[in-house]
């Protein structure tokens, strides 16, 4: 458990609010290409990981329409999921932030250096493991989202090769959506 003082950290949890980059429920301006799947958040992208052998389900998860459903469809009962899922799922979550930072790295990298070095927290009042909760004047959790984009961020400044989603796909078992990952930015739509 950490603790945070609300008033140090950059806590987000809305998409809209002022660290809302940092939210897997954000819409992409540029979406996520994983091998031959196109994720318009990263929450789709993350869900998606869960089912490496069902193309089929990682497609659906991408045509939801928004994060919160494909979170939903990542979520139900009997479709599959990875038995090895526990065990990946954090590096999973990196490769994702950092395919979502090299598709929008502009954005990214803005909010990233706006943070300077004050701490990121995943505010959630349901989930401490990848969150902290509100409490009185500070957070409490694990914050496991919030110190994967602490990571990517120092990793960023000192030119780190594991900054780079290709440095993740090997440590990870995710299908199709490893397969020849794009690193380059992609174009935006209507390009």
């Amino acid at each position: 458990m950490r603790i945070y003082i609300r008033q140090q950290a950059c806590g987000f949890r809305f998409t809209k609010a002022v660290w809302g980059a940092f939210s897997n429920f954000q819409p992409l301006a540029v979406p996520i290409l994983a091998g031959p799947v196109s994720f318009g958040t990263a929450e789709a992208a993350y869900q998606a990981c869960k089912f490496p052998a069902r193309p089929d389900v990682q497609q659906r998860i991408a045509e939801a329409p928004s994060a919160r459903e494909a979170a939903a469809i990542g979520r139900t009962p009997g479709l599959g999921i990875d038995p090895d899922w526990n065990a990946q799922r954090v590096d999973v979550m990196r490769w994702v932030l950092r395919m979502k930072r090299e598709a929008n790295a502009a954005e990214i990298d803005a909010v990233l250096a706006a943070t300077g070095e004050r701490p990121i927290v995943e505010v959630s009042t349901r989930d401490p493991w990848w969150g902290a909760r509100p409490v009185a004047d500070r957070y409490e959790g694990h914050n496991v989202l919030g110190r994967l984009w602490m990571e990517l961020r120092q990793q960023l400044r000192q030119n780190e090769p594991d900054a780079r989603s290709g440095a993740w796909t090997g440590r990870i078992r995710v299908g199709c959506l490893a397969d020849g990952a794009p690193l380059a930015q992609a174009a935006p739509p209507g390009a």
